[in-house]
């Protein structure tokens, strides 16, 4: 069913393509002093997208989301410190709560009304500090490949490290004994490429497109701030001890839990989330890492469409 659904949307989307123009923006709106970049793709039923990282940007979700611009307008923003979005001299106003304003200030500004949020990754931890924030401009959430509460992304991260062959843990863990950032901010090369062998069989189940193998500029001080300090496989950022699940358990948004049966994110994660959220829906796609949409287009864009009621 949800293969149909999908080949339905291409055609839709291809007859569009002939009749009329895929209209897109982008801009940037002024957050309470920061300016934050945003692209807008088609037209109808705002779905706002947040990314991961922190301090990544959106553009690893395009071109595979695009077929949901098919009478809908999606999104994007690059969070405050990543992608095209302004930097802060002092990195301390990286913070969820801003970040969650951010988000606020894009919906308020480009008057999209009630919305729908998919958050990815980090951006599935904002999606859900923002739906907690404000509920009443939350028609439904989708959260892919995230978790709720740092004490369960750790015991996940914890899981792949434990597996990892005893060599490579070995050089990953004298790293980050000796600090793994550079002088100038940045990861260390050597630690970096280290982190990506041990975490890329989960970002991809497949092969990595072109376009994460090339990479691309990272807001490492967001990262640092927020998230990683001493190792990529444990939250000691400011987000450090973060338990987004007595929040959920008021909100009464429809919600729809994704994550792949290779990804970082593990059952226990997804449903420690699910628990938390009443009536929410779980997806655990086969076959996919991290990035579901990357793995298993069809199956994701087709639950997605589906759930927004396409």
């Amino acid at each position: 069913m949800l293969r149909l659904m999908f080949l339905l949307m291409m055609v839709g989307l291809a007859a569009a393509a002939q009749a009329a123009v895929i209209e897109r923006q982008d801009g940037f709106v002024n957050a309470h002093g920061v300016l934050i970049y945003y692209e807008s793709i088609g037209q109808g039923a705002p779905l706002m997208i947040l990314h991961g990282g922190p301090g990544s940007s959106h553009g690893y979700f395009l071109p595979h989301l695009l077929p949901l611009a098919a009478g809908r307008r999606l999104v994007f923003i690059d969070e405050r410190g990543s992608g095209r979005s302004q930097r802060l001299p002092d990195p301390k106003g990286y913070t969820l709560d801003n970040m969650v304003s951010d988000v606020e200030d894009v919906r308020v500004a480009l008057n999209l009304g009630k919305i729908d949020v998919l958050g990815h990754s980090f951006g599935g931890l904002l999606a859900q500090a923002y739906a907690i924030q404000h509920p009443d401009a939350v028609r439904r959430l989708i959260l892919a490949g995230t978790g709720s509460s740092a004490a369960r992304i750790d015991a996940d991260f914890v899981g792949i490290k434990n597996a990892l062959e005893p060599g490579l843990r070995k050089r990953i863990e004298a790293l980050e004994h000796s600090g793994i950032f550079d002088q100038s901010g940045a990861q260390l090369q050597e630690y970096r490429k280290l982190a990506d062998e041990a975490e890329g069989p989960y970002n991809f189940y497949r092969h990595p497109p072109s376009w994460d193998t090339a990479g691309e500029e990272l807001g490492w001080d967001v990262l640092r701030e927020m998230w990683v300090t001493r190792s990529d496989f444990h939250i000691d950022g400011n987000l450090k001890g973060i338990d987004l699940t007595p929040g959920l358990r008021r909100l009464q948004i429809p919600t729809l839990i994704i994550y792949g049966d290779h990804d970082l994110v593990s059952t226990a994660t997804a449903q420690e989330t699910a628990a938390a959220i009443a009536g929410s829906r779980v997806l655990k796609v086969r076959d996919s890492g991290h990035n579901q949409f990357v793995d298993q287009p069809v199956v994701f864009l087709g639950a997605v469409a589906d759930f927004l009621g396409h």
